[in-house]
């Protein structure tokens, strides 16, 4: 697949491409299970199936510059999840970040760590954007870990809906300087290795 054909990054193992109308029903099917609705920390969607295409082909028709969504399928094509930024405040050039990983069988093999380092290298080369902002519930520790290995930092707590996530930020600057030093290459290779850990004081 090509860049024309809406590939944004390409990592080990992994392709970041513009999503299409045929993804649909996977992210339907994800948004539905409750599962992975509670390691979103959302509730599990509602909408008829119909009502979710339509709202699915209006937002791949019509762009929203404060926000966009990928699609993250395997290398052999497979669809296995969606990452986006949102709430883009381009004049400052931050934005909250966001990725899920659908099927089950697919999680903890670090693929939402390789995907989020793709998609950064990307975002911090091609778009106008210098901090990304996530937050993540408090007892999701392999979330936690995958945003760190990533290049997140934790910057405080807050409370939603009576859960508590953890606020965590990456900056474009030490971000690149740490994929200069090397810090990310445990994510090019086919199988993830130990990743280095960021020098003192930064």
């Amino acid at each position: 697949m090509s860049a024309a054909e809406g590939v944004v990054a390409v990592s080990a193992r992994l392709r970041l491409r513009e999503k299409r109308i045929a993804d649909a029903p996977a992210e339907y099917a994800w948004r539905r299970d409750p599962e992975t609705a509670r390691y979103d920390g959302e509730l599990p969607t509602i909408l008829p199936y119909r009502e979710f295409v339509q709202q699915f082909e209006r937002d791949l028709r019509f762009a929203n510059p404060a926000r966009h969504a990928w699609a993250i399928e395997t290398l052999a094509g497979e669809h296995i999840g969606a990452l986006m930024y949102y709430n883009a405040d381009h004049a400052s050039g931050a934005a909250e970040y966001g990725i899920s990983i659908g099927p089950p069988e697919r999680r903890g093999a670090g693929l939402g760590t390789e995907a989020t380092i793709a998609f950064l290298r990307h975002a911090w080369r091609a778009l106008p954007l210098r901090r990304l902002r996530l937050h993540t519930l408090e007892w999701n520790g392999r979330a936690l870990r995958s945003f760190e290995r990533a290049g997140f930092r934790r910057t405080g707590a807050v409370q939603r809906r009576g859960d508590r996530f953890v606020r965590m930020e990456a900056k474009r600057e030490w971000w690149l300087l740490w994929d200069g030093e090397g810090r990310f290459a445990a994510y090019d290779g086919a199988r993830p290795r130990e990743p280095v850990p960021a020098r003192e004081g930064r």
